[in-house]
């Protein structure tokens, strides 16, 4: 017999915005580099460019919100060959560590970090004129749906 089971909605809108360009599917884009010596996986160079572009769009708070979200992303690739992986725009969401000279400093965000996706939503499209990835952020709540079976 099973129960009411938990699910998440979305709730009010936090923000929505969007980011020109595509997005590199992460797991496709590390390449091992030697750092003090070491090999050390790192970000390929689009994943890291996708970022960049991505920070300067990416709606920000002056204090990240702390709760769980949902999130919708609509990714337009220029053509069908990329996998549809959004994981590069959740990393964008967060509150990230910047370095500045011998030390870093958190710039704030959207969200605190980006294990508070509780709900994601994906979508890939092609628009070969105009790739983009368009994302709109939603407070997210747990509610019990169904009931006995």
């Amino acid at each position: 017999m099973a129960g009411p089971q938990p699910t998440w909605q979305r709730g009010d809108l936090l923000a929505r915005f969007t980011i020109p360009g595509e997005p590199a599917a992460k797991g496709n884009s590390r390449e091992i580099v030697k750092i003090g010596g070491q090999p050390r996986l790192r970000k390929g160079d689009k994943a890291l460019d996708f970022e960049a572009i991505a920070g300067m769009h990416v709606a920000k708070l002056p204090e990240p919100y702390e709760g769980d979200v949902a999130v919708h992303v609509r990714v337009f690739y220029a053509s069908h060959r990329p996998d549809l992986d959004a994981s590069l725009v959740y990393d964008a969401l967060q509150t990230r560590r910047v370095k500045v000279g011998a030390g870093f400093i958190l710039e704030p965000r959207l969200i605190a970090n980006d294990r508070q996706v509780r709900l994601k939503i994906e979508e890939g499209f092609v628009d070969k004129d105009r790739p983009r990835v368009e994302v709109a952020v939603y407070k997210a709540s747990q509610k019990l749906v169904g009931g006995a079976a």
